[in-house]
């Protein structure tokens, strides 16, 4: 009754639900028991697929890329969220390939996931300016299961994380992450190896 008469009294947090439920049915799969902060932004919500148990906090945009200024991109991208996830605050995930997030991964804020560029950086593109180049992928990114990604991290494109990393605080993963692993660094390199031996 506690919990009901504090909604009621609050009109924020009704049209807060609301917009969550009207959210919720534009995605490609939303599974249960999902958690929303204020502020989300999203594109191409119908490539993105979102397991149970969901928790993304504040200003957190999570972008997938079938069109880009009003053009064909050439690609269908796949962005796919596992069960048990956890994205903090002012996160940004950006998609034209794909993106596979395994289940219990753990997202500090401000993260970073992209695995595009603004075109191929060639000569042939160097009069145009960033934003009116068509967006590349080097390739997809994989972060597997119960992996820990530390505040401020980048992972750029073509990159597998492994299952069971930690990938420290302000580092960018430009190369894969062995299973089992703690890395740091810019570039991210593995600097420990997670195993029984103490």
């Amino acid at each position: 009754m506690n919990k009901l008469f504090k909604i009621l009294k609050n009109p924020r947090i009704i049209f807060q639900k609301i917009n969550l439920e009207f959210t919720k049915t534009k995605f490609g799969h939303v599974g249960n028991k999902i958690s929303i902060g204020s502020g989300l932004i999203t594109k191409g919500e119908k490539n993105i697929f979102i397991g149970d148990n969901f928790l993304c906090g504040k200003n957190v945009k999570i972008e997938t890329w079938e069109y880009y200024n009003n053009e064909k991109t050439g690609m269908i991208p796949r962005l796919s969220i596992g069960n048990n996830v956890s994205i903090n605050d002012n996160c940004f995930i950006s998609c034209l390939n794909e993106i596979k997030i395994g289940d219990g991964v753990l997202c500090g804020e401000n993260v970073f996931i992209c695995d595009n560029f603004h075109g191929k950086n060639s000569i042939e593109e160097i009069d145009t300016i960033p934003i009116k180049r068509a967006l590349w992928s080097k390739g997809p990114i994989t972060i597997g299961n119960n992996s820990w990604i530390g505040r401020n991290v980048c992972i750029m494109p073509n990159v597998t994380i492994g299952n069971n990393c930690v990938i420290g605080a302000n580092a960018v993963v430009t190369h894969d992450i062995p299973h089992n692993s703690i890395a740091a660094g810019v570039p991210a390199k593995v600097i420990k190896k997670i195993d029984n031996k103490e």
